[in-house]
């Protein structure tokens, strides 16, 4: 999530541990908490550009480390607000707010390791944008109140909006989900590997990525909330396949490496975008995010040249946003342009002992 809504976040679980009259303090303590936990982000290395991707929303993110972070966000704070709330009330303010920090982000795409060190696994539940304005105004306005008049019932209809916000968000994904599983059945496809995640700030237009045989089919879907459920068909971007596309890079090659990686890191949604005619790099990129809803080129990802299997690669981030495209997204995001979608409920098997096709 952004850095902003952590904060707020952060701030209302800080005021909620103090009394009345030191809410702000809390406040104060619970924000910069919930910020501290991204200091993950500097660490990396201009020889590893994967190293960072490796690291951010790592172990600081993590259940188990959020006592200590939030010791070291008390210290921290400890010259400015020790005196004043004393240890215990300023570690419990730190506490809360560094532990809302990774909450809000299982919400969003990347995930975190919130298990590790007993997993590596990210957990992502894709339920809102890393940036959703809506939601981050449906908390900011109550706990203004909260704070400016040294209210809890401010703190709890913050807590009742959030909740309320993901709810319907889990609610949309769950729509979505059922639309792009009617379109890919009617292109006779079964999916697999089906993704759906919200389209950048809103809750209203999903992506929709899934893989039949060795493609990705990318889609803008629009859940019936304030319309017909709807779609807009997107790419249809070949997938990652490291025997066709690299098949003379060494697998213990320092590119070798990094492709297995990148691999684990996107889940396997990757392609290969060659670029011969320009030079003799191509990417290999994370087909999960694009700049726009349909859209086939990976916004971020490894660039390297396949006869340098030794060298190291380069990060490559491409966030093109032509007025075109963003013409089309604001299009697809009010459901125009987009064809209608008849979601019709499976049909159960005749070996199952039920009603079957007539």
């Amino acid at each position: 999530m952004d850095l902003l809504t952590h904060a707020l976040i952060g701030a209302g679980a800080g005021a909620a541990t103090q009394r009345p009259a030191d809410m702000r303090l809390g406040a104060l303590a619970g924000a910069v908490a919930a910020l501290v936990v991204d200091l993950d982000y500097f660490i990396g290395s201009a020889q590893d550009p994967l190293l960072q991707i490796e690291f951010h929303r790592h172990f600081s993110h993590s259940l188990l480390f959020i006592p200590i972070g939030a010791a070291l966000a008390a210290l921290l704070l400890w010259p400015l607000l020790g005196r004043r709330l004393g240890a215990r009330r300023l570690y419990l303010a730190t506490l809360a707010g560094y532990a809302t920090h990774s909450m809000v982000d299982v919400c969003t795409s990347y995930g975190v390791h919130l298990f590790w060190p007993f997993t590596d696994q990210r957990v992502a539940l894709d339920l809102i944008s890393v940036i959703d304005p809506v939601f981050t105004v449906a908390i900011t306005i109550p706990l203004i109140l909260a704070l400016s008049r040294r209210q809890r019932r401010g703190l709890a209809m913050m807590l009742v909006s959030a909740i309320a916000y993901l709810g319907f968000a889990a609610w949309q994904q769950q729509q979505a989900t059922a639309v792009a599983t009617q379109v890919a059945a009617d292109r006779g496809h079964e999916p697999e590997n089906l993704l759906l995640r919200p389209s950048f700030g809103n809750t209203l237009l999903w992506r929709s990525t899934y893989r039949h045989q060795d493609r990705w089919y990318i889609d803008a879907v629009r859940p019936g909330v304030l319309a017909e459920p709807a779609v807009a068909r997107g790419a249809i971007v070949t997938a990652f396949d490291r025997d066709r596309h690299l098949p003379d890079i060494p697998a213990d090659s320092r590119i070798g490496r990094d492709i297995r990686r990148l691999e684990r890191l996107a889940d396997g949604y990757l392609v290969w975008w060659s670029r011969e005619r320009l030079s003799a790099t191509g990417r290999l990129g994370d087909i999960r995010f694009s700049s726009v809803p349909t859209g086939g080129r990976p916004m971020w990802g490894l660039e390297f040249n396949p006869t340098q299997p030794d060298a190291a690669p380069a990060w490559f981030v491409d966030r093109t946003l032509t007025p075109s495209m963003r013409q089309r997204f604001l299009r697809q995001l009010m459901g125009r342009g987009m064809q209608p979608v008849v979601v019709r409920e499976p049909r159960s098997s005749p070996e199952a002992g039920e009603p079957g096709r007539p």
